[in-house]
This record gives C-alpha cells, sequence and structure tokens, in this order.
C-alpha cells in the first residue's frame, strides 16, 4: 500500500490532514520533531506511523520519504514575528531539503502549502493565481515567497510532480484565528484595528483539505498553483462578530484607530528588538497589515482545473466551531477501509 508523508502534524492543518488521509484509509507517515511527538492526538498516534525528524536534518528527511508515494508539507514557521534566519531556516532551506529527498525518491506527488502571503503582504487590491510575487515586506511573506518558488523550480528543473495551494485565513477547530480570538473575548479583551473594515477571506480547514486531496490525485494539478479560500469573503469585524455570537458574547464594539495601532506597533516592536524577545509583542505591524487591507482574490483557477467547489460556507463552519467549542472533542476517526 503506498504511504502518505505529512510535516507539520503537530500544528492546526497537519493534525486536521493527518486525521483525513487516516479516515480514508491511507498509510500515513507523520514527520514530527522528537520533542513535538506527544502533542498527537491519540487517535493519530495509534493509526499513523510516527517518524522522527526535523527540516533542518537531511538524514532524517531521507529516512521520512523513503518508501512514500505522496508527500503533504504543511510544516513551516508562521508567525508575524521572529527572526529572519529562523524563517529562511525553515520555510526556505527546509523545504529545499524536503523538495531533494522527495525528488531521490521519485515519489508521485509533492504538494506544497504556501500561502496568498506570497502576494505581499499588505494584500494587493485584487489578485488572482496569475497575479505576481509582492515585495515581501515581513519574513514570512518573504520566505514563503522563496520557498514556494522552491518548490515549482523543483518541478521544472527535477520533473519532481509539484502542486503548490495559497490558502488564505485558514481556521477551523484548533486554529490560532479562532482559539485566540475566541479566548480574548471570553476575558473581554477583544478589540477590531481600524474599525474591522479589512477583507478577511475565510478558508475553512475541510475546504482546504478537500483542496490538498484534489491537489495530490488530479493529473491537471502537476506544476500548478491554486488559491484556496471559501466563497464569502467578509469584513473582519464581521468574522470576528461570528466568532463572538458562537461562544455566547456580544458584538465586538471596541477598536483602536489605524494610526494609533500604528503608533502602538511601532513602539511595541522597537521595545521588543531592543530586549531581543522571542515572544511577539501585542501588536505588529504585519498584524495590522493583515486584519486592515481591503483586498478582492479569485479561486477561478482551481475552480475551473480541478473542480473545486467550496463545501462549507462561513454559517456551516461557524456552526461546526459552536460544537467544537462546546465540547472540545474532533469528530472519532471512522473505521479505516482499503485506499
Amino acid at each position: 500500500m503506498s504511504v502518505d508523508l505529512v510535516t507539520g502534524a503537530t500544528g492546526f492543518i497537519g493534525r486536521h490532514l493527518a486525521r483525513r488521509l487516516l479516515a480514508a484509509g491511507r498509510e500515513v507517515r507523520l514527520l514530527c520533531r522528537p520533542a513535538s511527538a506527544s502533542r498527537l492526538d491519540p487517535e493519530t498516534r495509534a493509526l499513523a506511523e510516527v517518524a522522527p525528524g526535523d527540516l533542518r536534518d537531511e538524514a532524517s528527511l531521507r529516512a521520512a520519504t523513503r518508501g512514500v508515494s505522496r508527500v503533504f508539507h504543511c510544516a513551516g514557521q508562521v508567525s508575524d514575528w521572529g527572526p529572519e534566519a529562523l524563517f529562511r531556516e525553515v520555510n526556505v532551506a527546509g523545504t529545499e531539503r524536503l523538495l531533494a529527498a522527495a525528488a531521490a525518491e521519485r515519489v508521485a506527488r509533492f504538494v506544497h502549502l504556501s500561502s496568498i502571503a506570497v502576494f505581499g503582504l499588505p494584500s494587493p487590491p485584487e489578485f488572482d493565481d496569475d497575479s505576481p510575487y509582492g515585495a515581501g515586506r515581513d519574513p514570512y511573506s518573504r520566505t514563503k515567497i522563496a520557498g514556494e518558488a522552491a518548490a515549482l523550480r523543483a518541478h521544472r528543473e527535477r520533473g519532481l510532480p509539484v502542486t503548490v495551494l495559497r490558502p488564505a485565513v485558514v481556521y477551523g477547530p484548533l486554529s490560532t484565528w479562532a482559539e485566540e480570538p475566541v479566548a480574548m473575548i471570553r476575558r473581554g479583551k477583544m478589540f477590531l484595528l481600524g474599525g474591522g473594515r479589512g477583507t478577511c477571506h475565510p478558508c475553512y480547514v475541510e475546504n482546504l483539505l478537500d483542496a490538498l486531496l484534489l491537489a495530490a490525485e488530479h493529473p491537471r494539478a502537476v506544476g500548478r498553483a491554486y488559491i484556496v479560500a471559501d466563497d464569502d469573503p467578509l469584513p473582519f469585524s464581521a468574522y470576528f462578530d461570528h466568532l463572538a455570537r458562537i461562544v455566547g458574547a456580544g458584538p465586538i464594539r471596541r477598536s483602536i484607530p489605524l494610526p494609533v495601532a500604528r503608533a502602538a506597533a511601532t513602539a511595541l516592536e522597537a521595545a521588543a528588538r531592543l530586549r531581543r524577545a522571542e515572544a511577539r509583542p501585542l501588536l505588529t505591524h504585519a498584524a495590522i497589515d493583515i486584519v486592515c487591507t481591503p483586498s478582492r482574490l479569485s479561486i477561478r483557477r482551481i475552480r475551473e482545473e480541478l473542480g473545486y467547489a467550496p463545501r462549507y460556507d462561513v454559517a456551516a463552519a461557524m456552526a461546526e466551531l459552536e460544537r467544537w467549542f462546546r465540547t472540545r472533542a474532533l469528530p472519532p476517526l471512522a473505521p479505516r477501509r482499503p485506499a
């Protein structure tokens, strides 16, 4: 039976993907740093093979890719704060090492998880999959651009069957975009920036998983890159109000004016640099760029080429999230059946 390798399986997206693959009866191998493997849920640990390793360790990547038919590269350094060297070592050099290991094993498909951050931060007013890379004003977007470019280059120069997905704001159970705002809402600490008028392009995790499987299976996907999002762009104020409603709180009305937010971010970032702090400041310019920028994206390419259609709209996704915050229980894995 063929084996799927998932990197980043202790993170939000990788964890959900591993469970989806296991439920479909796939043989799944998870690349996990030894210190992180304990974060896997018991069901996943019982059904999947754990391959100790790190994107910074070539030998562990060669071992992890041995005998693998498909690679889902979900691991990465994801933050709006941190040293450039760390982002580059993980998101660029780590991706290049994994691509080399996968090419040596002649894997059937390598699905690289990128981000709409490749189009720039802040996002351009309008963009689609034919839009050029952005300026990359922060370490995350710069290194996501370089990592994506490396994946597509491996396809062109080595013949590795690569597909790139560029998800928008991915949310769902266990996600930063749900857990952190809800925690602030429950403590009465939530606030908007600039009235929350920036555009949120949500991507519910189940929709992204559908796209990941399409990317791994569709013959037209090889060598292509696709934006993935839901069909419901909305202001960030509306997104946060949805979260407030599902946990029984009122609409978010407190807001910091944009000039005040910028001044605060400048001061907080300067203080963090002075202290050489590893923890992110309370407010960063990158965070402001994300939630205060009006923009419009298009998912036309993935619709037309792969037949992608989001199964969840915001209402259905929020209903699932409401159940999650009430029970804190992921659905049990279905009995395994042959792939």
